[in-house]
C-alpha cells in the first residue's frame, strides 16, 4: 500500500496557456502598472488594486473553469471597511454576470473530479510517489509549463480575507469566479462598498481585455 495519500489540485497560470493575457483597460484616474498588468483606483481614501490572478483551476470533468483575480484593498479612511464575497461582481462582454465563489465552493468543485487522472496538461495525483516520478520525468524532457500544484488548503490561504478592514490597514488575496476566459473578449470586475446597492453604479470598476 502506498504510504502517502495526498490530494493535489492542478492549477494553471494563464500566462502558460496559449498566449492568453488579461490586460487592464485604462480608466479615468486609474493607475496602470504595466509590470504586473494591474490597475489601481482610489475613491474616498479607499484604494483598490486589481489584476488577473494568472490562475485557472481546471479539471477533467469540469464544465467551465474557475478563474481568479488578485485584489488589494487599502483602507486609508478613519472607519472600518467591510469586504466579503458580496463586494465583487464580474461582467463579461455579453453582459453575463458572475458571482464570486467561496473557497469552500472552489474546493467542492475540484473535489468532484479527484477520482480522475486528468490528461495533460490538467494532471492530478493521488499518491506522492506518482507525483515525484512524473516531476522527475518532466523536468528532463520539456521546458514547457506543465502544472502548478497546490494543496487544497491553499485555496483558502490565497483567497482574500472576508470581514472588517480597520482604518489605515489593507488586505490582499484572490477572488474566484467560475468563468472560462478563453471564450471572452472583455470582462469588468466591479467592487461595491457595503452600503452600495447592486442596482447603483459600482464604487470601483476594473475593465480588462482578453488577448489571445
Amino acid at each position: 500500500m502506498k504510504k502517502s495519500l495526498i490530494l493535489i489540485v492542478s492549477i494553471f497560470f494563464l500566462s502558460g496557456c496559449a498566449s492568453l493575457k488579461v490586460v487592464p483597460e485604462p480608466v479615468q484616474n486609474g493607475i496602470v502598472n504595466e509590470k504586473d498588468n494591474s490597475q489601481s483606483l482610489t475613491n474616498n481614501k479607499i484604494t483598490i488594486t486589481a489584476r488577473s490572478g494568472d490562475v485557472e483551476i481546471a479539471s477533467y470533468n469540469l464544465e467551465g473553469n474557475v478563474t481568479s483575480f488578485f485584489i488589494v484593498v487599502d483602507n486609508q479612511t478613519d472607519d472600518e471597511l467591510i469586504i466579503n464575497n458580496d463586494s465583487f461582481l464580474l461582467i463579461d462582454n455579453d453582459g453575463r454576470q458572475y458571482f464570486p465563489l467561496t473557497p469552500e465552493k472552489v474546493k467542492e468543485i475540484i473535489a468532484r473530479d479527484t477520482y480522475y487522472l486528468m490528461p495533460y496538461p490538467y494532471v492530478g495525483f493521488y499518491y506522492l510517489e506518482d507525483y515525484e516520478k512524473s516531476s522527475f520525468y518532466n523536468r528532463f524532457t520539456t521546458d514547457r509549463p506543465y502544472f502548478y500544484e497546490v494543496y487544497p488548503q491553499d485555496i483558502y490561504t490565497k483567497a482574500i480575507p472576508s470581514g472588517s478592514i480597520i482604518p489605515k490597514a489593507k488586505v490582499a488575496g484572490l477572488v474566484y469566479f467560475r468563468i472560462d476566459l478563453e471564450g471572452k473578449k472583455t470582462v469588468a470586475l466591479k467592487v461595491y462598498k457595503k452600503e452600495t446597492s447592486k442596482s447603483a453604479p459600482a464604487d470601483f470598476v476594473f475593465p480588462f481585455k482578453i488577448i489571445k
